[in-house]
């Protein structure tokens, strides 16, 4: 992702980190073999690692990463993330945070920043609804250390906006993606991704919010037989391409499941594919969930670095880190297979305790 004019420029409600719900998520009990799911679609080139990422609050518990990478570093940086606490599930803490690498493994606080960076709100978290709508707030700064205050760009009715993530084009002009959950809540609840883009980077200093923006477009992102819940989108340039990583849960059974991937030349209509590429059970502290992951591609090594987050039952929250061979995962995703979701016929697994409201 682009940044310009040597300026940081991040939306708080979600490439800051994002959840809209209204209770605290906890794991689901169902496990990958109920679904009758098959494995991933690559073996992954690096092992799956937790990372130890420091947190305003004291916990180390966190979701909704969000990296860029500057090859060449940025105010003496080459990894900034994006994050949010999130102590067994406790909502008031999640408010934006920002963290720093050398390598994308191991994180700090930039010296003079205190965290976080949008103050937490006398009720409710910056991740929440706002008199009954979901906003999407922007804020920047030149070097990542002093922030201007929040503004405003456009709002949903309540979880109209669900996990949005911004692309800035070459020109410094805004896309931003997100899941529109509507008023339902599971098993009746129906997601679909929306995008909205502005025609110059100037949406971001305008003093009418929504006006600089395009109307809502439904987007061709789809998971045949799941429910998307968070995603993230990114410009790829090296391939040309946005991609798109995201949890999903079953259609059925309405727990966040597994991470899935996907591809588009334009941003609208896209490619997805059956398999996940890494499932809950792939490791203790993920063993609850997987949920928003954010993705980047290292063109040197031909490899998909993927910045996740999941949890283990309790709940207990925690970041992590995995690549993958960019051949082998387009190569395995690709493969010929059994559909990754029961057929119509088969009876659907019940719904139980811990799942997603």
């Amino acid at each position: 992702m682009p940044v310009l004019h040597r300026t940081l420029s991040l939306a708080a409600a979600c490439a800051l980190a994002s959840c809209a719900t209204e209770e605290p998520l906890t794991a689901p009990t169902l496990t990958f073999h109920d679904f009758g799911l098959e494995a991933p679609a690559a073996q992954p080139a690096t092992p799956l690692v937790r990372l130890t990422v420091p947190t305003y609050d004291g916990s180390g518990e966190a979701v909704h990463p969000d990296v860029l990478w500057f090859p060449r570093s940025w105010h003496g940086w080459e990894y900034w993330m994006a994050f949010t606490p999130y102590p067994k599930g406790e909502q008031r803490y999640e408010n934006p945070s920002l963290a720093v690498s050398h390598d994308g493994v191991q994180w700090e606080v930039p010296a003079g920043l205190a965290n976080p960076i949008v103050p937490p709100l006398r009720h409710g978290f910056n991740s929440d609804v706002r008199g009954g709508f979901n906003l999407i707030l922007s804020l920047s700064s030149p070097d990542g250390i002093t922030w201007t205050a929040p503004k405003l760009l456009f709002r949903r009715p309540n979880h109209g906006i669900i996990s949005p993530a911004m692309v800035l084009s070459a020109s410094g002009a805004p896309t931003v993606w997100y899941v529109d959950a509507g008023p339902k809540r599971c098993p009746r609840r129906v997601t679909r991704i929306l995008h909205r883009s502005a025609a110059t980077g100037d949406a971001f200093a305008t003093e009418a919010p929504d006006r600089a923006w395009s109307a809502p477009r439904v987007a061709a992102l789809e998971q045949p037989g799941y429910f998307i819940w968070h995603l993230d989108v990114t410009r790829v340039a090296a391939k040309r391409e946005y991609w798109a990583v995201y949890p999903a849960y079953d259609r059925r059974g309405c727990g966040a499941r597994d991470l899935f991937f996907a591809r588009s030349a334009d941003g609208i209509t896209w490619t997805t594919y059956p398999r996940p590429i890494l499932r809950h059970e792939d490791a203790r502290w993920t063993s609850a969930m997987l949920y928003r992951a954010s993705a980047l591609y290292d063109p040197a090594t031909d490899r998909v670095r993927i910045f996740l987050s999941g949890s283990a039952p309790g709940p207990v929250w925690h970041l992590g880190y995995v690549e993958f061979g960019y051949a082998e995962l387009l190569a395995g995703l690709q493969a010929v297979g059994p559909s990754a979701v029961r057929g119509p016929g088969d009876s659907p697994p019940p719904r139980q305790e811990g799942e997603l409201p």
